[in-house]
């Protein structure tokens, strides 16, 4: 009891801190839509939010070794294996340097033979500043990609604070440059508050990476403890991540790029102004969740099931005070808007925002039941499921925008988040009553 007690006492002084850092950085990402509507063409930002959703897709492609990382290392530390972790955490560096490398040289090879203007659906900004800007991004997030490894070991040493306050820093550092660079020095072009923004985080990530491993020298990287063995290891769990990454990719973060070509440029900026507004519903929640993980992991270690089920009670009943939230936040939205984005602020159906609200509210509750899973590992369920899900989407969501507008590709989503509320459910009930059979256990 004494070691529950203890992982208690620690997960809500992350959740604290937690909420402080995601709350700050929410009002930041908030701040930036007016600052860059008012300071860039309508055009531009469209061009700029594409971009970053794509390039966004590569720091999910690890072929799983973060989460494979916090799982394995997560599971090394409850057993007090500090050799153990520190040749996990030196190998999955090495592994994802490596493929980090290998994906810049294969990205700058190729990248002469794309047509960025073709690609971003764009005719009106400068090829030569475009194809710059794309080179400066992609060259950001290759970094950030090694660097990012960091957070898996900070989620496994049940220290996930420190990852929500260095993003915070990043998001504070970046904002204020461009604030700057805008109002002081009138400056709007989107090659430069573009570099600004890819090149402040993976600096942020590097000092991050020096300070954490300085401080936790018993599991820093280290050449002497790398094993090939171990690739394996953290691999066997890490693929099923990766798998479930591509499939998050499919599902959702293609959205603006669909939106683009399937509707227009104004319906990617509408579908980006209320999901970040009501996004913000499951950032907070996840922000509760984003310890639960690895708590789970060292739990089921263990074998705490009381403590596991305890934690998703209690995380349901947090589910629904946030969904209730959300429907007011709905029912201001008009007025919110207006506040929030002035004389820059589209038309934007209601209809749109209730689809938004209904699919942030079930993956709100999906987080409750999928959270505590990822913890416990047991993984094959979900991928059967989210690749069907994934294989239907994509048509499914070209066709309905074409034909329908933008509140098809919502209800798609919706549809999507449903389902994985109900799967993920039955699974995790099933485990903790241990009744899971078949798929359901493994």
């Amino acid at each position: 009891m004494k070691g529950e007690d203890k992982r208690t006492s620690k997960l809500k002084k992350n959740i604290v801190v937690i909420a402080l850092a995601k709350g700050l950085s929410l009002i930041i990402s908030l701040l930036y839509i007016p600052l860059l509507l008012d300071s860039m063409e309508t055009d531009n930002y469209a061009i700029w939010l594409t971009l970053t959703s794509i390039v966004s897709w590569i720091t999910l492609l690890d072929i799983g070794l973060g989460n494979g990382l916090r799982n394995r290392l997560s599971e090394a530390l409850a057993n007090n294996d500090l050799r153990l972790g520190k040749e996990y955490v030196s190998t999955a560096y090495f592994a994802v340097s490596v493929l980090s490398i290998s994906l810049a040289i294969v990205f700058f090879s190729i990248n002469p033979f794309f047509n960025w203007g073709e690609i971003l659906n764009t005719h009106t900004t400068d090829i030569v500043e475009l194809n710059f800007l794309v080179s400066i991004v992609f060259s950001c997030f290759f970094l950030q990609f090694a660097l990012g490894l960091i957070n898996s070991v900070l989620y496994a040493i049940q220290l996930p604070a420190l990852s929500s306050i260095a993003t915070l820093c990043g998001q504070a550092l970046s904002f204020l440059s461009v604030l700057i660079i805008v109002k002081v020095f009138n400056q709007s072009n989107l090659l430069l508050l573009g570099s600004i923004i890819a090149i402040v985080p993976p600096l942020v990530l590097l000092i991050l990476n020096i300070i954490i491993f300085y401080r936790f020298k018993n599991i820093s990287p280290s050449y002497s403890n790398i094993r090939k063995s171990k690739i394996n290891d953290i691999l066997s769990l890490g693929v099923k991540f990766f798998y479930l990454q591509i499939i998050t990719i499919i599902l959702f973060q293609a959205n603006n790029l669909i939106i683009v070509h399937a509707i227009d440029k104004e319906a990617v900026v509408k579908y980006n102004i209320i999901y970040k507004y009501l996004y913000i519903l499951v950032t907070l929640f996840s922000m509760i969740c984003i310890p639960i993980w690895s708590a789970t992991t060292e739990a089921y270690v263990k074998k705490e099931y009381n403590w596991i089920k305890k934690s998703k009670d209690k995380l349901l009943k947090l589910a629904v005070l946030f969904i209730s939230g959300g429907f007011l936040m709905v029912a201001s939205s008009k007025y919110i808007f207006d506040i929030w984005l002035g004389h820059n602020c589209p038309y934007i159906d209601i209809r749109s925002t209730g689809l938004m609200y209904i699919y942030c509210s079930f993956l709100i509750l999906y987080n409750v039941y999928g959270y505590i899973i990822n913890g416990i590992g047991k993984l094959k369920i979900q991928i059967i499921i989210t690749s069907l899900l994934a294989i239907a989407y994509i048509p499914l969501a070209i066709y309905g925008g074409r034909y329908f507008g933008l509140n098809a590709i919502l209800g798609t989503m919706c549809l999507n988040a449903i389902i994985n509320f109900s799967w993920s459910k039955i699974q995790l009930t099933k485990i903790l009553n241990n009744k899971a059979v078949g798929l359901w256990n493994r």
